[in-house]
Protein backbone atom coordinates (compact mmCIF):
# COMPACT_ATOMS: atom_id res chain seq x y z
CA UNK A 1 0.00 0.00 0.00
CA UNK A 2 1.22 3.64 -0.86
CA UNK A 3 2.69 5.48 2.06
CA UNK A 4 0.18 8.04 3.10
CA UNK A 5 0.79 11.64 2.02
CA UNK A 6 0.56 12.79 5.96
CA UNK A 7 3.38 10.11 7.14
CA UNK A 8 5.82 11.34 4.34
CA UNK A 9 5.30 14.89 5.15
CA UNK A 10 5.29 14.20 9.16
CA UNK A 11 8.97 12.77 8.27
CA UNK A 12 10.16 15.45 6.32
CA UNK A 13 8.96 18.16 9.23
CA UNK A 14 10.95 16.01 11.94
CA UNK A 15 13.73 15.85 9.29
CA UNK A 16 13.36 19.80 9.41
CA UNK A 17 13.26 20.26 12.81
CA UNK A 18 9.14 21.19 12.71
CA UNK A 19 8.23 19.32 15.75
CA UNK A 20 5.10 21.03 15.97
CA UNK A 21 4.19 20.05 12.32
CA UNK A 22 5.42 16.63 12.84
CA UNK A 23 3.18 16.19 15.44
CA UNK A 24 -0.13 17.52 13.79
CA UNK A 25 0.05 15.13 10.76
CA UNK A 26 0.92 12.07 13.13
CA UNK A 27 -2.28 12.71 15.39
CA UNK A 28 -4.74 13.39 12.17
CA UNK A 29 -2.93 9.58 11.12
CA UNK A 30 -3.38 8.33 14.60
CA UNK A 31 -6.85 9.08 14.50
CA UNK A 32 -7.87 6.84 11.54
CA UNK A 33 -5.44 3.83 12.48
CA UNK A 34 -4.87 3.50 16.12
CA UNK A 35 -2.76 0.05 15.32
CA UNK A 36 0.04 1.32 13.40
CA UNK A 37 3.41 0.94 14.99
CA UNK A 38 5.05 3.13 12.83
CA UNK A 39 3.17 6.25 14.02
CA UNK A 40 3.28 5.35 17.73
CA UNK A 41 7.14 5.05 17.80
CA UNK A 42 7.20 8.46 15.29
CA UNK A 43 4.78 10.19 17.73
CA UNK A 44 7.17 9.24 20.86
CA UNK A 45 10.06 11.27 19.15
CA UNK A 46 7.79 14.42 18.80
CA UNK A 47 5.75 14.65 22.14
CA UNK A 48 6.84 17.30 24.40
CA UNK A 49 7.09 15.20 28.05
CA UNK A 50 8.35 12.01 29.36
CA UNK A 51 4.91 10.90 30.45
CA UNK A 52 3.65 11.31 26.74
CA UNK A 53 6.52 9.24 24.99
CA UNK A 54 5.96 6.70 27.54
CA UNK A 55 2.47 6.55 26.89
CA UNK A 56 3.61 6.40 22.76
CA UNK A 57 5.99 3.47 23.93
CA UNK A 58 3.14 1.34 25.56
CA UNK A 59 0.86 1.58 23.09
CA UNK A 60 3.70 -0.09 20.57
CA UNK A 61 4.73 -2.80 23.34
CA UNK A 62 0.48 -3.27 23.11
CA UNK A 63 0.76 -3.95 19.50
CA UNK A 64 4.24 -5.82 19.70
CA UNK A 65 5.35 -7.21 22.67
CA UNK A 66 8.79 -8.12 21.30
CA UNK A 67 9.33 -4.33 19.49
CA UNK A 68 13.21 -3.87 20.38
CA UNK A 69 13.10 -0.09 20.15
CA UNK A 70 9.69 0.04 22.29
CA UNK A 71 11.70 -1.88 24.92
CA UNK A 72 14.66 0.04 24.63
CA UNK A 73 12.69 3.58 24.70
CA UNK A 74 10.56 2.42 27.76
CA UNK A 75 14.11 1.58 29.18
CA UNK A 76 15.58 4.68 28.51
CA UNK A 77 12.78 7.09 29.86
CA UNK A 78 12.61 4.72 33.12
CA UNK A 79 9.17 3.10 31.74
CA UNK A 80 10.55 -0.17 33.11
CA UNK A 81 13.45 -1.99 35.00
CA UNK A 82 16.34 -3.12 32.41
CA UNK A 83 15.38 -6.67 34.17
CA UNK A 84 18.38 -9.22 35.32
CA UNK A 85 21.65 -8.88 35.15
CA UNK A 86 23.37 -12.01 34.05
CA UNK A 87 26.23 -13.06 36.34
CA UNK A 88 29.60 -13.59 34.75
CA UNK A 89 30.85 -17.00 33.53
CA UNK A 90 33.20 -18.53 35.88
CA UNK A 91 36.40 -19.65 33.90
CA UNK A 92 38.44 -22.71 35.59
CA UNK A 93 42.10 -21.58 35.98
CA UNK A 94 45.03 -24.33 35.34
CA UNK A 95 47.20 -23.66 38.15
CA UNK A 96 49.63 -26.65 36.62
CA UNK A 97 52.14 -24.83 34.31
CA UNK A 98 54.22 -26.94 32.39
CA UNK A 99 58.29 -26.16 33.32
CA UNK A 100 60.15 -26.29 30.18
CA UNK A 101 62.96 -29.08 30.16
CA UNK A 102 65.88 -26.16 29.32
CA UNK A 103 68.19 -29.36 28.33
CA UNK A 104 66.17 -29.06 25.00
CA UNK A 105 67.25 -28.10 22.31
CA UNK A 106 65.06 -26.71 19.87
CA UNK A 107 65.80 -26.26 16.20
CA UNK A 108 65.91 -22.81 14.52
CA UNK A 109 63.41 -22.05 12.20
CA UNK A 110 64.60 -20.97 9.25
CA UNK A 111 63.27 -16.98 8.97
CA UNK A 112 60.80 -16.51 5.30
CA UNK A 113 62.52 -14.59 2.52
CA UNK A 114 61.64 -11.05 2.57
CA UNK A 115 59.58 -10.21 -0.81
CA UNK A 116 58.29 -7.50 -2.31
CA UNK A 117 54.81 -6.02 -1.88
CA UNK A 118 52.46 -7.60 -3.31
CA UNK A 119 50.47 -5.08 -5.72
CA UNK A 120 47.76 -7.30 -7.48
CA UNK A 121 45.51 -6.86 -3.75
CA UNK A 122 45.01 -3.28 -4.97
CA UNK A 123 43.60 -4.01 -7.95
CA UNK A 124 39.88 -4.15 -6.78
CA UNK A 125 40.37 -1.28 -5.23
CA UNK A 126 41.59 0.68 -8.47
CA UNK A 127 38.80 -0.95 -10.71
CA UNK A 128 36.07 0.23 -8.19
CA UNK A 129 37.42 3.58 -8.14
CA UNK A 130 37.19 3.59 -11.99
CA UNK A 131 33.64 2.17 -11.43
CA UNK A 132 32.73 5.31 -9.73
CA UNK A 133 34.02 7.62 -11.46
CA UNK A 134 32.26 6.52 -14.66
CA UNK A 135 29.07 6.49 -12.79
CA UNK A 136 29.69 9.97 -11.25
CA UNK A 137 30.13 11.27 -15.06
CA UNK A 138 27.26 9.32 -16.41
CA UNK A 139 24.82 11.01 -14.01
CA UNK A 140 25.76 13.93 -14.56
CA UNK A 141 26.84 14.97 -10.93
CA UNK A 142 29.75 16.51 -11.84
CA UNK A 143 29.84 20.41 -13.04
CA UNK A 144 29.77 20.91 -16.79
CA UNK A 145 28.72 16.90 -17.29
CA UNK A 146 24.76 15.97 -18.30
CA UNK A 147 23.35 12.49 -17.24
CA UNK A 148 23.12 9.90 -20.46
CA UNK A 149 20.58 8.78 -18.88
CA UNK A 150 18.17 12.03 -19.07
CA UNK A 151 16.11 13.38 -22.00
CA UNK A 152 18.12 14.52 -24.67
CA UNK A 153 17.74 18.09 -25.24
CA UNK A 154 15.73 19.12 -28.21
CA UNK A 155 15.22 22.65 -27.68
CA UNK A 156 13.63 25.54 -29.82
CA UNK A 157 14.53 29.07 -29.63
CA UNK A 158 11.31 30.87 -27.75
CA UNK A 159 10.85 34.63 -27.17
CA UNK A 160 10.85 34.68 -23.30
CA UNK A 161 7.90 37.14 -22.38
CA UNK A 162 6.93 38.32 -18.87
CA UNK A 163 2.97 37.34 -18.11
CA UNK A 164 0.26 38.33 -15.89
CA UNK A 165 -1.00 35.25 -14.24
CA UNK A 166 -3.90 33.35 -16.76
CA UNK A 167 -7.31 34.25 -16.26
CA UNK A 168 -6.77 37.15 -14.02
CA UNK A 169 -7.76 39.89 -16.68
CA UNK A 170 -7.14 41.09 -20.29
CA UNK A 171 -4.33 40.06 -22.59
CA UNK A 172 -1.05 41.76 -21.47
CA UNK A 173 0.99 39.78 -22.88
CA UNK A 174 2.66 40.17 -26.40
CA UNK A 175 0.94 39.67 -29.14
CA UNK A 176 2.17 39.63 -33.09
CA UNK A 177 0.99 42.40 -35.03
CA UNK A 178 0.88 41.54 -38.81
CA UNK A 179 3.10 43.51 -41.00
CA UNK A 180 0.67 45.13 -42.88
CA UNK A 181 -0.15 47.10 -39.88
CA UNK A 182 2.36 49.82 -38.97
CA UNK A 183 2.50 49.70 -34.77
CA UNK A 184 2.73 52.76 -32.87
CA UNK A 185 6.16 54.13 -32.76
CA UNK A 186 7.47 52.14 -35.65
CA UNK A 187 10.34 54.26 -35.85
CA UNK A 188 11.49 52.95 -32.67
CA UNK A 189 13.87 50.15 -32.76
CA UNK A 190 14.55 49.42 -29.06
CA UNK A 191 14.33 45.58 -28.33
CA UNK A 192 11.97 44.45 -26.09
CA UNK A 193 13.61 43.44 -22.81
CA UNK A 194 12.45 40.82 -20.54
CA UNK A 195 12.03 41.70 -16.79
CA UNK A 196 15.13 38.64 -15.73
CA UNK A 197 14.04 36.09 -13.23
CA UNK A 198 13.72 36.69 -9.24
CA UNK A 199 14.78 33.08 -8.81
CA UNK A 200 18.03 32.15 -9.86
CA UNK A 201 20.06 31.28 -6.93
CA UNK A 202 23.30 29.45 -8.24
CA UNK A 203 23.76 26.15 -6.78
CA UNK A 204 27.71 24.92 -7.49
CA UNK A 205 28.15 21.58 -8.72
CA UNK A 206 25.07 20.75 -9.77
CA UNK A 207 25.05 20.76 -13.46
CA UNK A 208 20.99 19.37 -13.80
CA UNK A 209 19.96 22.49 -11.50
CA UNK A 210 22.19 24.71 -13.77
CA UNK A 211 20.35 23.29 -17.58
CA UNK A 212 16.93 23.67 -15.49
CA UNK A 213 17.76 27.63 -15.60
CA UNK A 214 19.12 27.59 -18.93
CA UNK A 215 15.85 26.10 -20.00
CA UNK A 216 13.75 28.49 -18.03
CA UNK A 217 15.38 31.78 -19.13
CA UNK A 218 14.43 30.15 -22.93
CA UNK A 219 10.90 29.48 -21.52
CA UNK A 220 11.27 25.69 -22.42
CA UNK A 221 9.52 24.75 -19.38
CA UNK A 222 8.89 21.07 -20.32
CA UNK A 223 12.89 20.38 -19.90
CA UNK A 224 13.08 23.29 -17.04
CA UNK A 225 10.38 20.36 -15.08
CA UNK A 226 12.33 17.12 -16.43
CA UNK A 227 15.48 18.05 -15.04
CA UNK A 228 14.27 20.24 -11.64
CA UNK A 229 12.38 16.80 -10.64
CA UNK A 230 15.88 15.59 -10.74
CA UNK A 231 17.29 18.30 -8.85
CA UNK A 232 15.02 18.51 -6.25
CA UNK A 233 15.83 14.56 -4.81
CA UNK A 234 19.47 15.74 -4.32
CA UNK A 235 18.20 19.85 -3.34
CA UNK A 236 15.33 20.11 -1.44
CA UNK A 237 15.68 23.94 -0.99
CA UNK A 238 12.62 26.47 -1.10
CA UNK A 239 13.82 27.76 -4.66
CA UNK A 240 14.12 25.02 -6.15
CA UNK A 241 10.74 23.58 -5.28
CA UNK A 242 9.59 27.27 -6.06
CA UNK A 243 10.85 26.86 -9.71
CA UNK A 244 8.98 23.74 -9.82
CA UNK A 245 5.83 25.34 -9.45
CA UNK A 246 6.80 28.19 -11.89
CA UNK A 247 7.12 25.63 -14.34
CA UNK A 248 3.87 23.56 -13.83
CA UNK A 249 2.38 26.83 -13.65
CA UNK A 250 3.51 28.46 -17.24
CA UNK A 251 2.32 24.84 -18.07
CA UNK A 252 -0.69 25.21 -17.03
CA UNK A 253 -1.07 22.58 -14.66
CA UNK A 254 -2.39 25.23 -11.60
CA UNK A 255 -3.29 22.73 -8.95
CA UNK A 256 0.12 20.87 -9.06
CA UNK A 257 1.89 24.46 -8.96
CA UNK A 258 -0.06 25.26 -5.92
CA UNK A 259 1.16 22.24 -4.16
CA UNK A 260 4.53 22.98 -4.77
CA UNK A 261 3.94 26.85 -3.51
CA UNK A 262 2.77 25.48 -1.14
CA UNK A 263 5.32 22.94 -0.28
CA UNK A 264 7.99 26.07 -0.55
CA UNK A 265 6.38 27.65 2.13
CA UNK A 266 6.70 24.68 4.59
CA UNK A 267 10.23 24.45 3.56
CA UNK A 268 11.28 28.01 4.26
CA UNK A 269 8.26 30.63 5.48
CA UNK A 270 9.89 33.53 4.65
CA UNK A 271 10.76 32.98 0.68
CA UNK A 272 8.40 35.38 -0.66
CA UNK A 273 8.44 34.54 -4.43
CA UNK A 274 6.37 31.59 -2.84
CA UNK A 275 3.37 33.74 -1.34
CA UNK A 276 3.14 35.50 -5.28
CA UNK A 277 3.41 32.30 -7.13
CA UNK A 278 0.57 31.08 -4.51
CA UNK A 279 -1.20 34.18 -5.48
CA UNK A 280 -1.15 33.50 -9.24
CA UNK A 281 -2.11 29.96 -9.00
CA UNK A 282 -4.77 30.25 -6.47
CA UNK A 283 -6.70 33.04 -8.60
CA UNK A 284 -6.68 30.93 -11.73
CA UNK A 285 -7.95 28.01 -9.55
CA UNK A 286 -11.03 30.46 -7.90
CA UNK A 287 -11.50 33.59 -9.26
CA UNK A 288 -13.57 34.97 -6.16
CA UNK A 289 -9.45 34.11 -3.98
CA UNK A 290 -8.09 37.40 -2.66
CA UNK A 291 -4.37 37.55 -3.62
CA UNK A 292 -3.78 41.15 -2.08
CA UNK A 293 -2.61 39.09 1.16
CA UNK A 294 -0.30 36.56 -0.38
CA UNK A 295 0.90 40.16 -2.21
CA UNK A 296 1.41 42.33 0.52
CA UNK A 297 3.44 39.31 2.82
CA UNK A 298 5.71 39.31 -0.15
CA UNK A 299 6.22 42.83 -0.06
CA UNK A 300 6.69 42.83 3.67
CA UNK A 301 9.17 40.13 3.01
CA UNK A 302 10.69 41.81 -0.08
CA UNK A 303 10.00 45.46 -0.38
CA UNK A 304 12.18 45.50 -3.16
CA UNK A 305 10.24 42.83 -5.46
CA UNK A 306 9.50 44.41 -8.14
CA UNK A 307 7.11 41.72 -9.68
CA UNK A 308 4.81 41.46 -7.00
CA UNK A 309 4.16 45.65 -6.98
CA UNK A 310 3.08 44.89 -10.99
CA UNK A 311 0.63 42.07 -9.68
CA UNK A 312 -0.56 44.25 -7.00
CA UNK A 313 -1.16 47.10 -9.34
CA UNK A 314 -3.39 45.23 -11.14
CA UNK A 315 -5.37 44.12 -8.90
CA UNK A 316 -5.88 47.71 -7.51
CA UNK A 317 -6.63 48.59 -11.36
CA UNK A 318 -9.41 45.96 -11.45
CA UNK A 319 -11.20 47.22 -8.20
CA UNK A 320 -10.67 50.58 -9.20
CA UNK A 321 -8.17 51.92 -6.87
CA UNK A 322 -6.65 54.24 -9.23
CA UNK A 323 -4.77 56.07 -6.99
CA UNK A 324 -2.86 53.18 -5.18
CA UNK A 325 -2.49 51.50 -8.60
CA UNK A 326 -0.53 54.73 -9.66
CA UNK A 327 1.75 54.19 -6.75
CA UNK A 328 2.08 50.33 -6.94
CA UNK A 329 2.70 50.82 -10.62
CA UNK A 330 5.27 53.53 -9.78
CA UNK A 331 7.50 51.48 -7.79
CA UNK A 332 7.33 48.74 -10.01
CA UNK A 333 8.50 50.82 -12.77
CA UNK A 334 11.16 51.76 -10.49
CA UNK A 335 12.37 48.34 -9.67
CA UNK A 336 11.84 46.89 -13.26
CA UNK A 337 12.26 49.97 -15.50
CA UNK A 338 12.34 47.84 -18.78
CA UNK A 339 9.05 46.05 -18.25
CA UNK A 340 6.40 47.39 -20.54
CA UNK A 341 3.77 46.14 -18.02
CA UNK A 342 5.07 48.45 -15.48
CA UNK A 343 4.81 51.52 -17.45
CA UNK A 344 1.67 50.31 -19.20
CA UNK A 345 0.00 49.52 -15.81
CA UNK A 346 1.31 53.25 -14.76
CA UNK A 347 -1.16 54.63 -17.58
CA UNK A 348 -4.21 53.20 -16.89
CA UNK A 349 -4.06 54.32 -13.52
CA UNK A 350 -3.32 57.87 -14.26
CA UNK A 351 -5.88 57.52 -16.66
CA UNK A 352 -8.19 56.85 -14.62
CA UNK A 353 -6.93 59.70 -12.51
CA UNK A 354 -7.48 61.84 -15.28
CA UNK A 355 -4.11 62.79 -15.38
CA UNK A 356 -4.18 62.24 -19.39
CA UNK A 357 -0.36 64.37 -19.56
CA UNK A 358 1.23 61.80 -17.70
CA UNK A 359 -0.63 59.30 -18.56
CA UNK A 360 0.25 59.80 -22.67
CA UNK A 361 3.83 59.57 -21.28
CA UNK A 362 3.73 56.29 -19.67
CA UNK A 363 1.89 54.81 -22.62
CA UNK A 364 4.14 55.57 -25.34
CA UNK A 365 7.62 54.40 -22.99
CA UNK A 366 5.12 50.93 -22.60
CA UNK A 367 5.45 50.82 -26.42
CA UNK A 368 9.29 51.62 -27.12
CA UNK A 369 9.45 48.70 -24.67
CA UNK A 370 6.99 46.40 -26.68
CA UNK A 371 5.72 47.75 -30.08
CA UNK A 372 3.51 44.52 -29.96
CA UNK A 373 1.63 45.06 -26.92
CA UNK A 374 -1.63 45.10 -27.72
CA UNK A 375 -3.98 46.34 -25.23
CA UNK A 376 -1.12 48.91 -24.64
CA UNK A 377 -3.18 50.50 -27.96
CA UNK A 378 -6.29 50.46 -26.30
CA UNK A 379 -4.99 52.72 -23.19
CA UNK A 380 -3.52 54.93 -25.92
CA UNK A 381 -6.36 55.36 -28.08
CA UNK A 382 -8.46 56.47 -24.63
CA UNK A 383 -5.29 58.96 -23.67
CA UNK A 384 -5.53 60.21 -27.45
CA UNK A 385 -9.51 60.92 -26.98
CA UNK A 386 -9.57 62.72 -23.40
CA UNK A 387 -6.47 65.00 -25.25
CA UNK A 388 -8.81 66.03 -28.08
CA UNK A 389 -7.08 63.98 -30.57
CA UNK A 390 -10.26 61.54 -32.15
CA UNK A 391 -8.99 61.00 -35.70
CA UNK A 392 -5.46 59.77 -33.81
CA UNK A 393 -7.45 58.12 -30.92
CA UNK A 394 -9.93 56.28 -33.92
CA UNK A 395 -6.93 54.57 -35.58
CA UNK A 396 -5.28 53.30 -32.80
CA UNK A 397 -8.66 51.89 -31.50
CA UNK A 398 -9.10 50.08 -34.95
CA UNK A 399 -5.59 48.64 -34.78
CA UNK A 400 -6.44 47.51 -31.43
CA UNK A 401 -9.68 45.88 -32.50
CA UNK A 402 -8.13 44.26 -35.76
CA UNK A 403 -6.46 42.06 -33.01
CA UNK A 404 -7.29 41.68 -29.85
CA UNK A 405 -9.27 38.70 -29.56
CA UNK A 406 -11.52 39.56 -26.23
CA UNK A 407 -12.27 42.93 -26.36
CA UNK A 408 -13.73 44.31 -23.06
CA UNK A 409 -16.66 46.96 -22.88
CA UNK A 410 -14.12 50.26 -22.34
CA UNK A 411 -13.11 48.94 -26.45
CA UNK A 412 -16.66 49.93 -27.88
CA UNK A 413 -17.38 52.57 -25.78
CA UNK A 414 -14.20 54.38 -26.60
CA UNK A 415 -14.46 53.73 -30.28
CA UNK A 416 -18.18 54.67 -29.95
CA UNK A 417 -17.30 58.21 -28.62
CA UNK A 418 -14.25 58.56 -31.26
CA UNK A 419 -17.06 58.42 -33.67
CA UNK A 420 -18.98 61.09 -31.93
CA UNK A 421 -16.05 63.68 -31.05
CA UNK A 422 -14.84 63.56 -34.90
CA UNK A 423 -18.32 63.38 -36.19
CA UNK A 424 -17.92 60.90 -38.92
CA UNK A 425 -20.73 58.59 -37.68
CA UNK A 426 -22.96 59.55 -35.15
CA UNK A 427 -25.32 56.55 -35.30
CA UNK A 428 -22.13 54.13 -35.31
CA UNK A 429 -20.95 55.94 -31.99
CA UNK A 430 -24.55 55.34 -30.95
CA UNK A 431 -24.60 51.66 -31.76
CA UNK A 432 -20.87 51.42 -30.24
CA UNK A 433 -22.06 52.57 -26.59
CA UNK A 434 -25.32 50.57 -27.15
CA UNK A 435 -22.76 47.50 -26.98
CA UNK A 436 -20.76 48.59 -24.16
CA UNK A 437 -23.84 48.51 -21.96
CA UNK A 438 -25.03 45.22 -23.12
CA UNK A 439 -22.12 43.74 -22.28
CA UNK A 440 -22.06 44.84 -18.85
CA UNK A 441 -20.32 48.27 -18.88
CA UNK A 442 -21.78 50.94 -16.65
CA UNK A 443 -19.39 54.07 -15.50
CA UNK A 444 -20.67 57.72 -15.16
CA UNK A 445 -18.82 58.17 -18.67
CA UNK A 446 -20.47 55.66 -20.74
CA UNK A 447 -23.87 56.81 -20.09
CA UNK A 448 -22.86 60.49 -20.52
CA UNK A 449 -21.70 59.79 -23.90
CA UNK A 450 -24.68 58.37 -24.73
CA UNK A 451 -26.95 60.88 -23.75
CA UNK A 452 -24.47 63.49 -25.65
CA UNK A 453 -25.15 61.75 -28.73
CA UNK A 454 -28.58 61.20 -28.19
CA UNK A 455 -29.39 64.43 -27.90
CA UNK A 456 -27.10 65.13 -31.19
CA UNK A 457 -29.41 63.13 -32.98
CA UNK A 458 -32.49 65.04 -31.83
CA UNK A 459 -33.61 62.88 -28.95
CA UNK A 460 -33.69 65.27 -26.42
CA UNK A 461 -35.55 62.58 -23.57
CA UNK A 462 -33.30 59.80 -24.04
CA UNK A 463 -30.20 62.07 -23.42
CA UNK A 464 -32.39 63.71 -19.91
CA UNK A 465 -32.70 60.40 -18.78
CA UNK A 466 -29.05 58.78 -19.55
CA UNK A 467 -27.67 61.66 -17.89
CA UNK A 468 -29.66 61.18 -14.86
CA UNK A 469 -27.99 57.97 -14.79
CA UNK A 470 -24.66 58.85 -15.39
CA UNK A 471 -25.04 61.33 -12.19
CA UNK A 472 -26.25 58.83 -10.06
CA UNK A 473 -23.61 56.64 -10.53
CA UNK A 474 -21.16 59.65 -9.55
CA UNK A 475 -23.01 62.53 -7.03
CA UNK A 476 -19.62 64.21 -7.18
CA UNK A 477 -19.17 64.91 -11.02
CA UNK A 478 -19.50 68.11 -12.00
CA UNK A 479 -19.71 67.46 -15.74
CA UNK A 480 -22.76 65.04 -15.52
CA UNK A 481 -24.49 67.96 -12.98
CA UNK A 482 -23.90 70.87 -15.30
CA UNK A 483 -24.65 68.63 -18.37
CA UNK A 484 -28.04 67.59 -17.12
CA UNK A 485 -28.84 71.08 -15.54
CA UNK A 486 -28.28 72.40 -19.59
CA UNK A 487 -30.14 69.13 -21.07
CA UNK A 488 -33.40 70.05 -18.16
CA UNK A 489 -32.85 73.84 -19.90
CA UNK A 490 -33.40 73.11 -23.32
CA UNK A 491 -35.86 71.05 -21.81
CA UNK A 492 -38.34 73.80 -20.33
CA UNK A 493 -38.12 72.82 -17.39
CA UNK A 494 -36.10 75.68 -15.42
CA UNK A 495 -37.07 74.68 -11.92
CA UNK A 496 -35.04 71.02 -12.11
CA UNK A 497 -32.56 73.12 -14.12
CA UNK A 498 -31.30 75.56 -11.78
CA UNK A 499 -31.36 72.33 -8.70
CA UNK A 500 -28.27 70.70 -11.04
CA UNK A 501 -26.63 73.80 -11.74
CA UNK A 502 -26.66 74.79 -8.41
CA UNK A 503 -25.31 71.10 -7.01
CA UNK A 504 -22.79 71.86 -10.17
CA UNK A 505 -21.21 75.03 -8.01
CA UNK A 506 -20.66 73.42 -5.30
CA UNK A 507 -19.04 70.50 -7.11
CA UNK A 508 -16.42 73.14 -9.28
CA UNK A 509 -12.99 72.73 -8.98
CA UNK A 510 -11.71 75.38 -11.23
CA UNK A 511 -12.54 79.53 -12.22
CA UNK A 512 -12.84 77.38 -15.69
CA UNK A 513 -15.87 75.11 -14.27
CA UNK A 514 -17.34 78.16 -11.81
CA UNK A 515 -17.59 80.00 -15.26
CA UNK A 516 -19.76 77.38 -17.08
CA UNK A 517 -21.94 77.31 -14.29
CA UNK A 518 -22.17 81.53 -14.55
CA UNK A 519 -23.14 81.49 -17.97
CA UNK A 520 -25.74 78.70 -18.12
CA UNK A 521 -27.42 79.48 -14.75
CA UNK A 522 -27.48 83.57 -16.07
CA UNK A 523 -29.46 82.06 -18.85
CA UNK A 524 -31.80 80.13 -16.98
CA UNK A 525 -32.46 82.48 -14.46
CA UNK A 526 -33.53 85.17 -17.73
CA UNK A 527 -35.58 82.63 -19.11
CA UNK A 528 -37.38 82.12 -15.96
CA UNK A 529 -37.94 85.97 -15.01
CA UNK A 530 -35.49 86.66 -12.41
CA UNK A 531 -33.58 89.16 -14.05
CA UNK A 532 -32.11 90.61 -10.85
CA UNK A 533 -29.89 87.01 -10.38
CA UNK A 534 -29.47 86.68 -13.71
CA UNK A 535 -27.36 90.17 -13.41
CA UNK A 536 -25.62 88.57 -10.58
CA UNK A 537 -24.51 85.88 -12.43
CA UNK A 538 -22.96 88.02 -15.22
CA UNK A 539 -21.09 89.59 -13.24
CA UNK A 540 -19.80 86.67 -11.14
CA UNK A 541 -19.10 85.37 -15.02
CA UNK A 542 -16.64 88.81 -15.32
CA UNK A 543 -15.22 88.97 -12.30
CA UNK A 544 -13.16 85.54 -12.77
CA UNK A 545 -9.92 85.92 -14.33
CA UNK A 546 -10.31 86.47 -18.04
CA UNK A 547 -7.95 83.94 -19.34
CA UNK A 548 -11.05 81.55 -18.02
CA UNK A 549 -13.41 82.99 -19.76
CA UNK A 550 -14.23 82.21 -23.46
CA UNK A 551 -14.25 85.71 -25.15
CA UNK A 552 -18.00 84.82 -27.01
CA UNK A 553 -18.87 84.26 -23.34
CA UNK A 554 -17.70 87.55 -22.38
CA UNK A 555 -19.08 89.82 -24.98
CA UNK A 556 -22.59 88.07 -24.18
CA UNK A 557 -22.06 89.35 -20.43
CA UNK A 558 -21.11 92.33 -21.11
CA UNK A 559 -24.31 93.32 -23.28
CA UNK A 560 -26.43 91.73 -20.77
CA UNK A 561 -25.21 94.41 -18.22
CA UNK A 562 -26.01 97.47 -20.75
CA UNK A 563 -28.93 99.44 -18.92
CA UNK A 564 -30.77 98.50 -22.80
CA UNK A 565 -30.03 94.93 -23.12
CA UNK A 566 -32.29 92.69 -24.49
CA UNK A 567 -32.33 88.83 -23.91
CA UNK A 568 -30.47 86.51 -26.09
CA UNK A 569 -31.57 83.86 -27.80
CA UNK A 570 -30.22 80.49 -26.05
CA UNK A 571 -27.00 79.08 -27.23
CA UNK A 572 -27.09 75.22 -28.42
CA UNK A 573 -23.78 74.64 -29.30
CA UNK A 574 -23.17 71.24 -29.06
CA UNK A 575 -20.97 70.56 -26.17
CA UNK A 576 -16.83 70.01 -26.29
CA UNK A 577 -16.01 66.88 -24.11
CA UNK A 578 -12.07 68.49 -23.90
CA UNK A 579 -10.91 68.21 -19.83
CA UNK A 580 -11.06 71.50 -18.06
CA UNK A 581 -8.36 70.73 -16.11
CA UNK A 582 -5.45 68.22 -15.45
CA UNK A 583 -5.52 67.07 -12.12
CA UNK A 584 -2.44 65.23 -10.23
CA UNK A 585 -2.89 61.69 -9.32
CA UNK A 586 -3.65 62.04 -6.23
CA UNK A 587 -7.09 63.25 -7.59
CA UNK A 588 -10.60 61.67 -7.15
CA UNK A 589 -11.64 59.00 -9.63
CA UNK A 590 -14.31 58.62 -11.68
Amino acid sequence: MAEDKRYTLAKFALEQGDRFQARDHLASLLKEDQDNIEYWLLMSTVVESQKERIYCLKKVLALDPRNRDANLGMILFGGQEAGKVRSAVLKKRNWIKDVPDIRKKEPKKKEPKKKGYDYKQLAPLAVGSVLILLVLVLTGVFPGTRSVFSPKLTITPMTWTPSVAPGMGSDVTGTPVPDSVDPIGRILDQPYTSTPAYVLTPHPGYGIYNTALDAYKRGDFNTMLTYLNQTVKQLKTADIVFLVGEAYLNLGRYHEALEQYERALFVDPSFAPAYLGRALASRVIDESYDVKADLDQALLLDPRFGQVYLERAKYFLEEGSYQLAYEDADQAATFLPHSPLAHYYRAEALLGLKDYKEAEKSILTALKLDVNQVPAYLAAGRIRLETGNPEAALELLTRYGSHASNKPWEFYYSLGKAYFLSGKDLNRGLELVDEAIAMGGRSTNLYFVRALIERELGDLDAAINDMAIARSLDRLDFDAHLMLGRFLFEKGNFFASLVYLNISERLAYTDTELAQVYYWRAQVLESYDRYDESIMNWEALLSLPLDNVPDEWEVVAAEKLLPTATPTPTNTSTPTLTPTSTPSPTGTPT
